[in-house]
């Protein structure tokens, strides 16, 4: 169970690394990978990458400068 947890944690933290915060949630995310107790959630991922998810969602996101 823990190896699996911890895939589902590593899809997510790939997802909100690449995602537009202004288009998509840390909620949405977390419950497509079947994390529902979102305070539970939050607690692994901080664990896991040493940030909240909101965190990785913001600070990730680069958007690209227009050429």
């Amino acid at each position: 169970m823990t190896l699996l947890k911890q895939a589902r944690l590593a899809r997510v933290h790939s997802e909100l690394s690449r995602s537009d915060p202004g288009a998509v949630t840390v909620t949405e995310i977390a419950t497509r990978y079947g994390f529902y107790n979102l305070g539970r959630f939050a607690r692994e991922y901080r664990r896991s990458f040493g940030q909240s998810p909101s965190e990785t969602l913001r600070l990730a996101f680069r958007p690209r400068p227009m050429a």
